[in-house]
């Protein structure tokens, strides 16, 4: 059959009628020109017969698609044809393969999406504050380096290069600590099908800062003394030493004790009321507040303002739970920092560098030095027993915990008396 028998110029000329028109260019292409009321497009095709039934395979629409390049597109169909291939298939397994990889394109994570991802899947959910921790620890570290950079393509020197850094600065426990969390990061990754790979492993904390070993800092009552003496001196405000006697006094943690409200104190008990938000374990927990550690809240009060024993720059917000630990820490590195206190090493004791924190586990060991049971002491803590003893050994032991915060009280009172705060303890 004679191919190639239309011209643009009959194209051109075509005009829609009432009914549809079919015309024939040969070689199996022909031209459908739709009836006025459904437009009057003119479209090409190309006729042709595979597994013994006919088909027609699209080849575009004039004049957007000229003549010649629907007779190239039909001829292409037919060569597959003469393969065995059917265009129309063929075609339609190109359509489903480019969708499906505009998908995987769209589904392409930056390291800065695949956090938000995890912080909302697993983060908001599971971690306290809502991972607020975990999230000003990668936006420190990991984003700036990182984040921009297609989550897929992260590899093992990209993490190495984070950690060292880190490193470098003095910080390995934080470098153990981000390589955690970047870990869990990129297996919610594997878990979601946002990357292939867990570009941490065969990095472990002994190859980065080092394998971590409990702290055991706690002062001794010479370095009690010594602290009652230096904290005037310290340039440390008033509501924060006195906070920092309220650790000592209670064993509460620095979050917790930065997050405590008026109204969680009973004046008429003498009681603090850790409520399970704001403790670590997200358990409840009672403080009876010794006389000693009573005047340390009457000191607070007197600068009150706003429901928060320690108000941040807005009167109805907390301070940042990293003030009072990086305030210290300010007071007993050795060299200062630039545009920070010049109170530098003010606070550091003859025992050497210590954190509010260690304030608390002081608390537990001048307790038992007391004579308080070591149950007791956990208590205090606000420890939950582990297993079998957990199991069966559910009291509380109000009256003792009472008891040992008195007495622990009453030491406090002594050792910083001004008859003993210049003697060493006997």
């Amino acid at each position: 059959m004679a191919e190639n028998k239309l011209t643009d110029r009959t194209l051109r000329a075509l005009k829609p009628a009432e009914q549809e028109q079919v015309l024939g260019d040969g070689g199996g292409l022909w031209v459908r020109v739709m009836p006025a009321a459904k437009g009057g497009a003119i479209n090409f095709y190309y006729r042709f017969h595979h597994s013994g039934k006919e088909h027609r395979f699209n080849c575009g629409t004039y004049p957007e698609t000229s003549l010649a390049a629907a007779r190239q597109l039909r001829n292409t169909a037919r060569a597959d044809v003469r393969l065995g291939i059917n265009p129309v298939e063929k075609l339609a397994l190109a359509k489903e393969a480019a969708a499906a990889a505009i998908a995987i394109q769209r589904a392409e994570k930056t390291v800065d999406q695949l956090f938000e991802d995890w912080e909302r899947v697993y983060l908001a959910q599971h971690q306290k504050n809502g991972g607020a921790f975990t999230k000003a620890a990668y936006d420190l570290d990991v984003s700036p380096s990182l984040g921009s950079l297609r989550a897929r393509d992260i590899r093992l020197p990209h993490i190495v290069q984070v950690v060292d850094r880190i490193v470098e600065r003095g910080a390995r426990r934080k470098a153990n600590l981000v390589l955690s969390l970047m870990r869990q990061m990129f297996r919610h990754g594997l878990g979601r099908g946002l990357v292939d790979t867990d570009p941490t492993l065969g990095l472990t904390k002994n190859q980065v800062g080092g394998k971590e070993r409990p702290v055991q800092r706690n002062l001794s009552d010479s370095e009690i003394q010594e602290l009652h003496r230096l904290l005037p001196g310290s340039g440390l405000n008033v509501r924060m030493q006195a906070g920092l006697w309220l650790i000592l006094a209670t064993g509460a943690r620095v979050g917790e004790l930065l997050r405590a409200r008026w109204d969680h104190l009973d004046q008429e008990t003498g009681t603090w009321l850790i409520p399970a938000e704001n403790a670590k374990n997200q358990r409840e927990h009672l403080i009876h507040l010794s006389e000693f550690a009573k005047h340390q809240i009457t000191v607070i009060g007197a600068l009150r303002a706003g429901p928060f024993l320690f108000p941040g720059q807005k009167p109805d917000s907390a301070i940042s739970d990293k003030a009072l630990t990086k305030a210290v820490r300010d007071r007993v590195r050795t060299t200062p920092l630039k545009k920070r206190t010049p109170k530098s090493a003010s606070l550091l004791l003859s025992g050497g560098e210590w954190t509010p924190h260690d304030l608390r586990r002081t608390m537990a060991s001048r307790m038992g030095d007391l004579g308080v049971e070591p149950h007791v002491i956990e208590r205090c803590l606000n420890h939950v027993q582990q297993g079998i003893v957990g199991v069966y050994q559910r009291q509380e032991y109000l009256a003792e915990r009472r008891d040992a915060f008195e007495r622990w009280g009453a030491k406090l009172q002594d050792l910083t008396s001004p008859e003993d705060v210049n003697r060493s303890p006997t």
